[in-house]
């Protein structure tokens, strides 16, 4: 039964993942300032980095399997507040440890929220799942594109003080999701009373070996996307100081296109398929890749912006595929793709920057280029097709807007 994606169930869930993902990336724009006011050294300063995103992304299986034991929409407003109220407090602090409490705070906040929040976007999604999830991992790339923008504009604007204005998104985000708590607790409880999906292979060491390949994708993958969006800069800036302008429009031109690809990603396997549309899309990486670095002027933009496109379209079905595996553990196969996932994509990715130290960045940009081939290879052992049991009741649009809080209507 061809079920309908609940808008503002999913709405509000993409703007809690927006404001998340914000906060998580706008510490980069902040340790430039931590340096020069506790007088750290450059370690020091990417300690703070490091244990935000190892809370961050560490912590997630754990939060994951903790919902799948027991419905927690409440993490969904919670996380929103300590992700904002964490990090718009680092500035603020007057000693080096408070900062690492500070981003530790925020950490759990993105922590929490991930899981829970991937899970329920799965559920109002309906059948669309694929369309669904691409929408709730592109608003979350928006927000990692717009939050070091956003704060730089502020602490211009504002200097220091303007940081607190980083609070309204979370504020607003959380207000929205508590105003639709009676939608996810009750779609929880629906889920729990009802028949599951089932797919194909249903023996446990087939599902370990899906997850395995699964997980080693995404890790390569990321690694890719850190990789590219640490080295462009460096690599282009090596060549010449006058590319430095140039090196910024690549790096935005990447992250934009990136978070294209998570959109366009979603619909393209709900009507082809799952893994057609990652086999294809992570096919075309190295070439482009290859193009880039051996052109200039607009081809070298374009085939770069397609390369972004490309990469990260398959992001998003690599974690609906992980939640169908385990139709019964949503939130842990959410928490082991996002983060351990990821987190061992950001661990390659500082292994390149050793590469980096050892054998220049050209050879490093080269094999960046020569990654996807693994992911490609793994990509074609994936043995995956969902095979439907029973439907999975999902409440219609309609059944839904009439039971939703009174003032809030089922429009995005």
């Amino acid at each position: 039964m061809q079920t309908k994606i609940n808008k503002p169930g999913l709405g509000a869930l993409s703007f809690g993942h927006l404001a998340i993902d914000m906060q998580t990336t706008s510490l980069a724009v902040m340790t430039p300032l931590l340096l020069t006011n506790f007088k750290l050294d450059y370690a020091t300063v990417a300690l703070v980095i490091t244990v935000n995103n190892l809370t961050s992304y560490a912590l997630q299986p754990f939060f994951g399997l903790a919902s799948d034991r027991r419905s927690l929409p409440w993490l969904l407003p919670l996380g929103c507040l300590l992700s904002a109220g964490g990090m718009v407090t680092v500035l603020f602090m007057p000693s080096y440890w408070l900062v690492l409490l500070a981003v530790i705070v925020s950490g759990l906040g993105a922590a929490a929220y991930h899981p829970e929040g991937s899970r329920n976007a799965n559920w109002v999604s309906g059948s669309q799942k694929a369309t669904g999830m691409s929408f709730f991992f592109f608003s979350g790339n928006l927000g990692q594109a717009f939050g070091p923008i956003t704060l730089t504009l502020l602490l211009a604007l504002f200097g220091t003080g303007g940081a607190v204005f980083m609070l309204l998104p979370g504020l607003l985000a959380a207000t929205l999701l508590w105003r639709l708590m009676p939608l996810y607790t009750r779609q929880a409880s629906q889920r729990k009373a009802a028949p599951r999906l089932e797919t194909a292979p249903s023996s446990r060491s087939s599902k370990v070996r899906l997850l395995a390949i699964l997980l080693s994708i995404i890790s390569l993958r990321s690694m890719i996307q850190v990789g590219l969006i640490t080295f462009i800069p460096l690599y282009f800036i090596s060549q010449s100081a006058a590319n430095r302008d140039y090196a910024a429009f690549l790096l935005s031109v990447f992250v934009f296109a990136a978070a294209i690809g998570t959109l366009i990603g979603g619909p393209l396997a709900d009507r082809l398929g799952h893994k057609t549309v990652m086999v294809c899309s992570l096919s075309l990486v190295m070439p482009l890749l290859l193009i880039f670095l051996n052109s200039t002027g607009p081809l070298q933009v374009a085939t770069l912006a397609l390369a972004g496109t490309s990469l990260v379209s398959a992001s998003s079905l690599t974690v609906v595929m992980a939640q169908e595996i385990l139709p019964n553990n949503i939130g842990l196969a959410t928490g082991l793709t996002l983060g351990l996932g990821f987190g061992a994509g950001g661990i390659g990715a500082a292994g390149l920057g050793r590469y980096a130290d050892a054998f220049g960045l050209s050879q490093t940009m080269f094999v960046l280029t020569l990654l996807p081939i693994p992911v490609v290879l793994l990509s074609f052992f994936i043995s995956y097709k969902p095979r439907p049991v029973q439907a999975n009741p999902t409440p219609t649009e309609a059944e839904v807007k009439t039971k939703l809080p009174e003032g809030v209507t089922n429009r995005l």
